[in-house]
């Protein structure tokens, strides 16, 4: 194929992101120029990952491949949780699945993360830089409480140490409200309601519990650390201090990240993220998907009812990220059908010459990269830069525009981001 000059490879990206529940944007630019750091929550390896978390993993490839289009070098961290996820039982998530099972945790966890990147290919979703897992970061962990308790925001009770959120000075910002509105909410972290805490808000830094199958030696006895902590300590330890963006599900803002943020500014002194990006949950028939209430549906289950990997990306990615999506089977087919009409397209132009109006083709097909990009500048609005490739691909199977090389060129540049031709 004759490369043509690609007026998008000179466009300057203008990414403005919302900010987190708020109807301000704010314009993206990274720390260092010319590279983005990233850090996802990615999934607790229990069992298989339901389609309510793929979204929120689908979010952190979308920004990867948008930066990636525009030339810029991506630097991505998504953290597996193998330890220390507590129930509302104070009980650890992954001792108790295993338990059912009668299976060791360690078993458990790497049949779940190889269940978790199968899925995760199927989606086509790009492989992360670094996927640390929590057991592996226990030394971080040990030396970010260390520090907590020089800041003088760490109590022991119960043999166990907790940080002392009075003294995190911002704790509720990300969710726009005050310690005091948090406390009369009754929002309390499904971890509090059993430990030995000043406050139900407190956070969970270090359990001493030999009795517990996973667990460390620390200054403060045999034990196990906070959930909270650990995305702390394995962001910063692959990431640096202060990275990009971080992201996660709408159900992360509150506590998990408003508990990252006080425990990196106690600690560091310096925010952990410039950017925080939440998607909205997955619904079906108006619920969040869950176990708890009995709909959920995982990658694996939609695929066994014969549904693709590549159709699913196309239906979790059919509504903005920030807004909640009610996933239907009418999803499904919507996305089935667009899918079918980009590869009719790229079909027809296969094996397509390069346009004998070089420079009219180059300029209409400019425009068309510039809607797109314009699209997805706009807070990442996936579904109308796709709509913009659609109308190209309809234009190429009408006849409309012309078949050439550059056509698919554009079509297939415009994939970068999409991820859904063949």
């Amino acid at each position: 194929m004759v490369r043509t000059s690609n007026p998008s490879r000179k466009r300057i990206m203008n990414l403005q992101l919302s900010i987190t529940n708020s109807s301000e944007k704010t314009t993206f630019e990274p720390l260092e120029k010319g590279v983005v750091r990233m850090y996802h929550c990615g999934p607790t390896v229990t069992e298989s990952i339901n389609i309510n978390k793929f979204r929120a993993y689908l979010l952190g490839d979308l920004l990867r491949r948008y930066f990636e289009f525009h030339g810029l070098k991506v630097h991505q961290v998504m953290n597996l949780t193998d330890v220390g996820h507590l129930n509302e039982f104070g009980e650890d998530a992954l001792e108790i699945a295993a338990g059912r099972t009668g299976r060791l945790p360690e078993e458990l966890a790497d049949e779940a993360i190889g269940a978790f990147h199968e899925d995760r290919k199927e989606l086509r979703i790009l492989d992360a830089h670094e996927y640390p897992r929590a057991h592996d970061n226990v030394a971080e962990m040990v030396e970010l409480i260390r520090k907590l308790e020089e800041a003088g925001v760490v109590y022991e009770s119960g043999n166990n140490r907790y940080f002392d959120v009075e003294k995190a000075a911002s704790y509720g910002a990300l969710s726009a409200k005050t310690l005091e509105e948090l406390r009369e909410s009754g929002e309390v972290s499904s971890d509090d309601k059993e430990s030995p805490k000043r406050h139900p808000l407190d956070i969970d830094l270090w359990r001493t519990d030999i009795l517990h199958q996973l667990h460390w030696q620390s200054p403060w006895g045999l034990g196990f650390p906070g959930w909270h902590l650990e995305c702390v300590a394995m962001s910063r330890r692959f990431l640096g201090k202060t990275f990009d963006i971080h992201t996660g599900s709408e159900e992360n803002i509150f506590p998990h990240h408003e508990c990252e943020i006080a425990l990196a500014e106690a600690s560091e002194g310096e925010p952990l993220a410039r950017h925080w990006q939440h998607c909205g949950h997955v619904l079906i028939d108006g619920k969040t998907v869950s176990r708890s209430n009995k709909n959920f549906l995982t990658v694996d289950g939609l695929r066994s009812a014969d549904v693709k990997g590549v159709e699913i990306r196309g239906a979790l990615l059919s509504k903005h990220y920030r807004q909640r999506l009610d996933f239907h089977y009418d999803l499904v087919e919507a996305a089935r059908s667009k899918i079918q009409r980009l590869n009719e397209a790229a079909a027809r132009l296969a094996n397509a010459e390069p346009a004998d109006n070089a420079s009219a083709v180059r300029e209409r097909l400019g425009a068309v990269e510039t809607k797109f990009c314009n699209a997805l500048d706009d807070d990442l609005d996936y579904p109308s830069a796709l709509d913009t490739a659609l109308s190209l691909a309809d234009d190429v199977i009408s006849g409309s525009c012309p078949p050439c090389s550059e056509a698919l060129e554009t079509l297939r540049r415009l994939d970068q981001v999409l991820a859904l031709l063949a």
